[in-house]
């Protein structure tokens, strides 16, 4: 269970907060923190719909500081949902993650840990988000996200338990 928590956190990590910030098209301006922090909760929210199981939130949605195109700091929301008995089977799963994905624009890519035993999944990025993972562990899923970058100060937004 740890380690399949652990590999969720480290493609979060790995494919992070990479910065830039999306451009509206109608107001033509930087996502906001609001719109940053609702996109992530509905695309991890979505995927864990789009399966069976009784998921939980796992961490978040947090607030965390990330840097933008401009290279001044922003705001970006982390947010991790969990499933501990999935009754599915893990490329058939991924199957129906990555259609969901795609459709709402985002890029995927597979995932495969190492080992004798290994965790398939996905990686994404685009559409809400500038990062996704869903890991299909047989003992446990997870969906990690983290939103595109916006105007805010995440220090000051964790202080005011933003």
């Amino acid at each position: 269970m740890i380690a399949v928590v652990t590999a969720a956190t480290a493609i979060v990590v790995i494919t992070g907060c990479s910065g830039g910030s999306r451009v509206d098209s109608e107001s033509n301006g930087a996502v906001s923190t609001a719109e940053a922090r609702q996109s992530v909760q509905d695309i991890v929210d979505r995927t864990a719909s789009s399966l069976e199981g009784d998921w939980e939130v796992y961490s978040g949605p947090s607030v965390e500081q990330c840097s933008k195109s401009d290279g001044s700091d922003g705001a970006a929301y982390r947010y991790i949902k969990a499933l501990a008995k999935p009754t599915g089977e893990p490329e058939t799963d991924i199957a129906v993650v990555e259609k969901l994905w795609e459709e709402t624009g985002i890029t995927t890519q597979p995932y495969e840990s190492g080992g004798d035993d290994p965790i398939l999944g996905l990686r994404g990025a685009g559409g809400p988000t500038t990062s996704i993972s869903f890991l299909a562990d047989t003992r446990r899923y997870t969906v990690s996200a983290t939103s595109e970058c916006a105007d805010g100060d995440a220090v000051e937004m964790q202080r005011n338990g933003e």
